[in-house]
C-alpha cells in the first residue's frame, strides 16, 4: 500500500496543496511561538548579562536568605570588595549597584544610573570606547548614546546632586565615553561611571553593591567555593554565589516573574490555529477520498482489504504531515530570523536581539504537525471504509434530536454552555478573571457542539431574507439546510477565528477606554508647566506652539488651610481663572467655583467648610491626586490673598491624536521657550499615551496571530465547498440540464459561500463581543469603574473581510462545477 500511497501523491499532488498549506501554517505558528520564547531568553541574556561578561562567578544579595536584614549581616560594601581582591585565588573583582542620582548639565537636569568603575576598567562591566576611565573624585564617564542625545563631550562639566535632600553638588569633568548599556532596566537613563572612591563618597551610607563579580585563578567550581568561604568568613550572611550563566538565568526568571507568560499566550493562539488546522485537514482528506471513490472501489474489487485501504490513506497523511511540518518549521525559523534582523536594522539600539533556538522549537512542531495530520485523516478514512461512499465523506454527523449521538452531543453541549455562562457571570460578579476564563473554556466548546442546531437555520433564514426572486440565491439558502453537517463544518472553523478576533478587539478597546478614563480622573489635565508665574508674552509663546490647543496660566499663594479643628496645613494653592481652566481640563467637575476651595490633600468630607488663613470657604474634595488645591482668582481677592510672585505656571490642553514623538517635541519646545528644565513639565497625556500604545501594540500582535487561524479557516471554506461540489455533481448537472446557466450555478455557490462566511462572522462577532465584555469587566472591575466600549467600525471590517474572503474561496470550486457538462455530470456515479 506504500506504493499506492506514493503513486496517489505523485499523480494527484494538486489535491493536497490545501492540506499541506494548512498544516505548514499551523506548525509554523507553533514553531514561531516556541522560537519567540527561546529568542526572548537569548536576547535578555545578551542584554541583561553584559555586566557579568568578564566574570566567572557572581556574589549577590539574596532576599530569600533567612539572614537577610539581620543586624549581624554585613553588606556587600567596598571593604568586602577590596578584601576579596586580596585573596590569592581571585584574579579580578568588581562591583555593580543600582543607584540613581540627579545630574545637572548646562541645559537640563537628568537622572543617571551610577556605576563604580574599577581601576582596571576592562573588568568593571563597562567598556570605555573613547577617552579613559575616571581616576579621581572629580572625573566621570557617560554612555555614548546619552552623550549624543545631549551634545555632551569629553571635557564638559557636570554636577552631581548628593546628600539626603540633593542639596550638595559635586562638580565633575567628563573624561571618557562608555558603550551604551543593553540592560532593559537601565537603557532609558544616563549611565554615569565614576571612580570607586567617588562612588563611595557620593552614596555615603547607601554605598552598597548589589553584586560583586569575580574572576578566579582556578576553575569555576574552585572559584565559587573560595568566594562562598570568604563571604561566610566576612559575615556577609545574605549573599549567594552563582556562576555568571546561572545568575543571568535567575535575572531572566525574575524579569518574567518565573513564568513564561508570553509563551503561554502565544501557545494559546497556536493551539487555536492547530484546532482550526485539524478541521481543515479533515475536510481536505474528505474531499480527496470523495474524489477517489471509484478508485477505492476498484482496489476493493481487486482484493484490497478495508484495513489496507485505510493504511494507504494514513500513509499519505503521514507523508503529507512530514513534508508540511518540515516546511512549517523552516518557515518559522526563517520568519524569526528575518524579524530579528529587521529589528536590528530598524532599531539600532536593539542590535543585541538574538535568534535563539532549542530542541523544543524544532521537534515539538514537527511531532505535533505529523500526529495532527494523521489524526485528522483517520476520521474520514475510517468512515469511508465503514459507511456508504458519500455518507462517509461528510466531516461529522450533524447534532440532531433525531439520532442518538446527536442527542448526547446536544445535552453535553448544553450542560457545558450553562456551566460556562454561569462561570462567566460569577467571574464578573466576583471580579475574577480566572473564573471568567474558565467560563469561556467551558461555554465555547459547548456552543460549538450545538452549532448545527443554529448555524444552518441562521444561514437559511438570512439567505431567504436577501434572496428576493433570484433562483441562485434561493437554491443557495436551501442548500444550507439540506446538509446541515456540511454547512456547520464550513462555518465552524471561521466562527472560532472570528470569535477570538472580536473578543480581543472588544476587550482591548474596553480596557483602553477604562484605563484612559481612570487616568483622566487622576490626571484631569494633559500637561502642567510648574515653574514660575508666566508673563503674557510667555503665554502667547506657549499658545503658538504647534500641538497645544489651550493654555490656562495660574499663580500660587502660600496659605494656612484648616479643615479639622486644631489641624492646620500650610501649603501652596493655585489661583486660577475658572473659564480658562474649563478650556484645558478633561473633567469640568473639578473646576472650582467662586467661594469654593477645591482640595486634593487630606481625606475630607465633601460639602463641609474650611478655613483659609482664618476665613471660611466652602470645601470641595477632588479625587484627582495629581491636581493641586485651587481657588478662583475672584475668591482669592475676597479673602485678601495675593500671589507669592515666585511660584506659578500653566495647565495645557494638547491636540488629540499626537504621537509620542510629537509630545516629546512639545516638551522640548516648552523647555527651550520658557528656559526651564524638562523635569518641571508633567501631565496625564504621557501616562495615557503609554497605556494606549501598549494596548494598541498588543491588539495588533494578537490580531495578527489570530489572522493566521482565520486564514486557515478560509482554506477550510474552499475545501468544504469543493466537497460540496463533488457531492452534488449529479444534482448540479441536473440543474444545468433543466436550464440553469453556468453563471447562475457559479452565483449559487458564491452566494452559498458568502452566506456561510457572513453568518459565521456575525455569530462570531456576537460571541466574541460577549466574551470580550465579560473578560474586560472581570479584569478591570478591581481597578475602578469599567467602561465597556465596542469598536463597531473594526467589527464591521471583520465581517466585510470574512465575506470577501469567503467569496474568493468559492471561485475555484464554482469554476470547477461550471466547467463540467450536464451530460458528464449526470453520468457520474
Amino acid at each position: 500500500m506504500l506504493h499506492v500511497a506514493l503513486a496517489n501523491i505523485k499523480t494527484y499532488a494538486r489535491r493536497y496543496i490545501a492540506a499541506i498549506l494548512a498544516v505548514a501554517i499551523g506548525t509554523a505558528f507553533l514553531g514561531a511561538s516556541l522560537a519567540v520564547d527561546s529568542s526572548t531568553r537569548a536576547t535578555l541574556k545578551n542584554s541583561m548579562g553584559e555586566y557579568y561578561q568578564n566574570s566567572d562567578v557572581v556574589a549577590f544579595r539574596d532576599v530569600n536568605k533567612s539572614e537577610y536584614g539581620a543586624s549581624t549581616d554585613r553588606p556587600l560594601s567596598m571593604q568586602v570588595l577590596e578584601d576579596l581582591r586580596d585573596l590569592d585565588e581571585v584574579k579580578t573583582a568588581y562591583g555593580s549597584s543600582s543607584y540613581v542620582l540627579s545630574v545637572r548639565t548646562d541645559q537640563d537636569l537628568h537622572n543617571a544610573w551610577i556605576t563604580a568603575i574599577a581601576p582596571d576598567h576592562r573588568f568593571s562591566g563597562m567598556t570605555v570606547i573613547e577617552g579613559r576611565a575616571p581616576m579621581n573624585e572629580i572625573e566621570a564617564t557617560i554612555d555614548a548614546r546619552f552623550a549624543e542625545q545631549t551634545a555632551l563631550a569629553i571635557g564638559d562639566q557636570i554636577a552631581i546632586e548628593s546628600g539626603i535632600d540633593g542639596s550638595e553638588l559635586q562638580e565633575m569633568r567628563i573624561v571618557g565615553l562608555t558603550a551604551a548599556t543593553n540592560d532593559p532596566f537601565k537603557s532609558s537613563m544616563m549611565q554615569l561611571g565614576v571612580s570607586e572612591q567617588s562612588w563611595e563618597y557620593l552614596l555615603d551610607e547607601d554605598a552598597e553593591f548589589d553584586e560583586i563579580m569575580v574572576n578566579g585563578t582556578g576553575d569555576l567550581a574552585e572559584t565559587r567555593a573560595v568566594l562562598e568561604r570568604a563571604l561566610a568568613e566576612y559575615s556577609v550572611q545574605s549573599a549567594s554565589v552563582l556562576s555568571a550563566d546561572e545568575k543571568i538565568m535567575v535575572d531572566v526568571a525574575n524579569l518574567t516573574g518565573g513564568t513564561d507568560q508570553l509563551t503561554v499566550v502565544l501557545l494559546i493562539f497556536a493551539l487555536v490555529a492547530l484546532v482550526v488546522t485539524g478541521l481543515v485537514v479533515m475536510n481536505t482528506f474528505a474531499v480527496v477520498i470523495a474524489q477517489r471513490t471509484r478508485e477505492l472501489a476498484l482496489l476493493r474489487t481487486l482484493g484490497a482489504k478495508r484495513q489496507q485501504i485505510r493504511s494507504s490513506v494514513l500513509i499519505e497523511a503521514l507523508l503529507i504531515g512530514v513534508l508540511a511540518s518540515v516546511i512549517g518549521v523552516l518557515a518559522a525559523i526563517g520568519l524569526m530570523a528575518g524579524l530579528v534582523k529587521l529589528l536590528q536594522v530598524l532599531v539600532p539600539e536593539m542590535s543585541y536581539a538574538t535568534l535563539g533556538l532549542d530542541w523544543k522549537a524544532v521537534l515539538v512542531p514537527l511531532a505535533v504537525g505529523i500526529v495532527m495530520t494523521i489524526i485528522a485523516a483517520w476520521v474520514p478514512a475510517r468512515r469511508a471504509m465503514t459507511l456508504a461512499p458519500l455518507a462517509a465523506l461528510r466531516p461529522f454527523d450533524a447534532a440532531s434530536v433525531r439520532n442518538r449521538s446527536g442527542k448526547i452531543r446536544i445535552v453535553f453541549g448544553a450542560l457545558l454552555t450553562i456551566a460556562g455562562m454561569s462561570a462567566l457571570i460569577a467571574g464578573a460578579i466576583l471580579e475574577s478573571l480566572p473564573i471568567a476564563f474558565l467560563g469561556g473554556l467551558l461555554s465555547f466548546p459547548g456552543i460549538l457542539m450545538m452549532a448545527s442546531l443554529f448555524i444552518p437555520s441562521s444561514v437559511y433564514g438570512i439567505g431567504r431574507l436577501f434572496a428576493g426572486n433570484r433562483v441562485s440565491a434561493k437554491l443557495a439558502a436551501l442548500n444550507s439546510v439540506r446538509n446541515p453537517a456540511r454547512t456547520t463544518a464550513t462555518a465552524t472553523a471561521l466562527l472560532i477565528g472570528v470569535t477570538l478576533v472580536s473578543m480581543i478587539m472588544v476587550g482591548g478597546q474596553s480596557a483602553k477606554t477604562t484605563l484612559n478614563q481612570g487616568i483622566s480622573e487622576e490626571y484631569p489635565v494633559d500637561m502642567v508647566v510648574q515653574d514660575k508665574p508666566l508673563t503674557p508674552a510667555q503665554i502667547a509663546q506657549l499658545q503658538a506652539i504647534d500641538g497645544i490647543a489651550a493654555v490656562a496660566p495660574y499663580e500660587s499663594a502660600l496659605v494656612d488651610i484648616e479643615m479639622v479643628e486644631g489641624e492646620t496645613d500650610t501649603t501652596n494653592i493655585q489661583l486660577v481663572d475658572p473659564e480658562e481652566l474649563r478650556g484645558v481640563l478633561l473633567d469640568e467637575s473639578v473646576v472650582p467655583q467662586d467661594g469654593e476651595l477645591l482640595y486634593t490633600g487630606w481625606q475630607a468630607t465633601e460639602g463641609t467648610t474650611a478655613l483659609v488663613n482664618g476665613q471660611q470657604v466652602q470645601l470641595r474634595v477632588s479625587s484627582a491626586s495629581y491636581l493641586s488645591t485651587m481657588l478662583t482668582e475672584a475668591t482669592a481677592v475676597e479673602l485678601g490673598l495675593t500671589n507669592d510672585g515666585i511660584n506659578g505656571g500653566a495647565m495645557l490642553k494638547l491636540n488629540e491624536g499626537l504621537s509620542n514623538a510629537q509630545v516629546s517635541e512639545i516638551v522640548d519646545r516648552i523647555s527651550s521657550t520658557l528656559d526651564i528644565e524638562s523635569a518641571t513639565i508633567y501631565g496625564g497625556v504621557i501616562e495615557s499615551m503609554m497605556f494606549s500604545q501598549i494596548i494598541d501594540v498588543l491588539l495588533m500582535i494578537v490580531s495578527g496571530l489570530l489572522a493566521v487561524a482565520v486564514l486557515i479557516a478560509l482554506i477550510g471554506v474552499a475545501n468544504t465547498l469543493s466537497l460540496s461540489v463533488l457531492e452534488r455533481t449529479r444534482e448540479n448537472a441536473l440543474l444545468r440540464a433543466l436550464g440553469l446557466k453556468k453563471k447562475q450555478l457559479r452565483s449559487m455557490l458564491a452566494v452559498e459561500a458568502v452566506l456561510i462566511g457572513g453568518v459565521a462572522a456575525l455569530l462570531g462577532l456576537i460571541l466574541g463581543t460577549v466574551y470580550g465584555m465579560f473578560g474586560a469587566y472581570s479584569t478591570l472591575a478591581a481597578v475602578g469603574q469599567v467602561r465597556l466600549e465596542i469598536p463597531w467600525l473594526q467589527l464591521a471590517l471583520v465581517i466585510g473581510v470574512s465575506i470577501i474572503a469567503a467569496l474568493l474561496a468559492s471561485l475555484t470550486p464554482s469554476r470547477r462545477a461550471a466547467r463540467l457538462s450536464p451530460v458528464a455530470g449526470l453520468a457520474t456515479e
